[in-house]
């Protein structure tokens, strides 16, 4: 496209971009991603880690941002095109921290004899984590879906929404950071062996959480200025500081999948033992019911 053309399409009183976004970009990053949802799908079946599905819709969200933005790269002046790209594009990276936090408790659990670190019990830990990944979903989702209304204050109240929801999300990142760094000394002095190491998998989840912590960084940077800023209307930033740390932070998980680590039964946590109570009068006579975990409460 020569810059005749561009201008003429940035003019335009209906282009939905800031840019005319890139074709061959786009179609590059949309292959890629479904190249590492499709290495996700076969190794979550070949090494049966349901938890794997977590990950997949990281890598699904991603693909069908890219693909959005493909089309809108065919089509700039349609809305869906850009809204739907945008929104998949800044909330897929919460699905790749709600993995690292279930990771992160199976492996707990796997290495670490007490399987709790502290008095933090690993699947409290991930449960928490997750959670609070959720919050920070739904306040980014809310933010992002606000950018692009045509009203300005409503577009400036997304905008700090969104940039609230990304601090969260990073303050709960560096939580985290601390109990893996917790586990890190905590497994290399209890001497407790497996058949396989805990050290590719927890890098893994350091390389990840470190691209991810990059991408927020951009985020926060880049919407500074307000949407109209300088970051927001040049492509190359986006692929440099958004698109490429998506790419290794869900891909590191396909070369080091769990599947390959957490293996035999204690791969995963073990399935909650329910205890049913008397029968209670307002509910409509349903018997209480009591969830435990018999790793600590029925010893």
């Amino acid at each position: 496209m020569d810059n005749n053309t561009t201008s003429q399409s940035l003019d335009d009183p209906d282009m939905q971009w800031p840019y005319c976004p890139s074709l061959p970009a786009a179609t590059a990053l949309t292959s890629l991603f479904g190249a590492i949802l499709l290495a996700h799908l076969l190794q979550a079946l070949l090494y049966r880690k349901p938890f794997c599905w977590v990950v997949c819709m990281a890598a699904a969200w991603e693909t069908a941002g890219f693909a959005l933005r493909l089309l809108g790269a065919r089509d700039p002046r349609r809305q869906v095109f850009s809204i739907g790209s945008n929104l998949l594009v800044i909330l897929a990276p919460l699905w790749v921290n709600a993995f690292a936090y279930m990771l992160a408790g199976r492996m707990i659990y796997y290495w670490l004899p007490s399987k709790s670190v502290g008095r933090l019990r690993a699947r409290t830990m991930s449960s928490w984590f997750v959670w609070l990944d959720i919050v920070t979903f739904f306040v980014q989702a809310a933010g992002g879906s606000m950018l692009e209304n045509e009203d300005a204050t409503q577009a400036r109240l997304g905008l700090h929404i969104y940039m609230g929801g990304v601090g969260l999300q990073q303050f709960f990142v560096c939580l985290f950071v601390l109990v893996m760094v917790k586990f890190h000394a905590d497994v290399r002095r209890s001497g407790h062996q497996r058949t396989t190491s805990w050290r590719s998998q927890l890098f893994s989840i350091y390389f990840a959480l470190a691209l991810i912590t990059v991408r927020i960084v951009f985020r926060l940077v880049e919407f500074s200025s307000g949407i109209d800023g300088p970051i927001p209307k040049n492509e190359v930033f986006f692929y440099t500081l958004e698109a490429t740390p998506m790419v290794l932070a869900i891909g590191i998980f396909a070369v080091f999948h769990p599947g390959r680590t957490l293996v035999g039964p204690e791969g995963e946590f073990s399935k909650l033992v329910v205890q049913k109570g008397g029968r209670r009068w307002w509910c409509f006579g349903r018997r209480a019911r009591t969830k435990l975990d018999p790793d600590f409460e029925m010893r």
